[in-house]
């Protein structure tokens, strides 16, 4: 059973590169793109009415007490006042990865592999993968276990890619003591542009048990062809 699954999923990466498609080609190998002005503004211009757009993507993070202007819940402000800066120093905490909830905007690349039904995100930064199902099927039921990569489902709206992801487990969500619920809720928009030389993603995240209406961020790639991530291989004995 379980290597008849792995075969199948075999069969499906292997048709990545011969698969014809009628969606717009996000294949490939994308790095974060340093913009002074978001050549993505109409893909911001879309998010909902009063989401907060949070800006710490790429090397930025916000300082302690920071939270982009959110309003945080009484449990996520004494969460915040008690945790401890120092533990993130900690050898067995070194190699403690995020979730996708923040994950994505961290400054490492990233390759993109593509066919009709399925879409595989593999990540530079701490050797993560996202895997998103465009057969549309239903999310994973609530008992379902959670990770970092979360349960994502996709669809094409257009020339965009709109991915669904719940079942993330708890994690960090700003870096800085602050962090986001078992029950949070992303949404998210990927579009090339004309040219499909740059990626353009929005996130919009809901979580009521931390945090209240919604949060947004925005992040752009650039596509270079060629190129691939590298083992990130995180080793907490590193430098000692």
């Amino acid at each position: 059973m379980r290597a008849a699954a792995w075969s199948a999923v075999g069969a499906a990466l292997c048709s990545f590169a011969t698969a014809g498609r009628a969606q717009p080609d996000l294949e490939g190998f994308w790095t974060p793109r340093i913009e002074q002005a978001r050549s993505g503004q109409a893909l911001i211009d879309e998010l909902p009415d009063g989401a907060v757009l949070i800006n710490d993507t790429g090397a930025g993070e916000l300082a302690a007490g920071e939270f982009a202007g959110l309003t945080l819940t009484p449990a996520a402000i004494e969460e915040v006042r008690r945790y401890d800066f120092g533990a993130e120093l900690k050898r067995e905490n070194t190699c403690n990865a995020p979730t996708a909830a923040f994950f994505m905007q961290a400054p490492f690349p990233m390759e993109i592999y593509q066919s009709d039904e399925l879409i595989v995100l593999k990540m530079e930064y701490f050797d993560l993968v996202r895997v998103v199902h465009l057969d549309g099927r239903a999310h994973a039921p609530a008992t379902a276990p959670h990770s970092r990569a979360g349960h994502s489902v996709g669809r094409w709206e257009g020339e965009t890619l709109v991915v669904d992801t719940t079942h993330l487990t708890p994690g960090t969500f700003m870096n800085n003591g602050f962090n986001h619920s078992g029950g949070l809720h992303m949404i998210e928009r990927f579009r090339a542009s004309p040219d499909g030389n740059v990626l353009w993603l929005t996130q919009l995240y809901e979580d009521p048990a931390v945090f209240a209406g919604l949060a947004a961020r925005y992040m752009a790639f650039t596509r270079r062809p060629g190129e691939y991530v590298y083992p990130y291989d995180c080793d907490p004995s590193y430098g000692e």
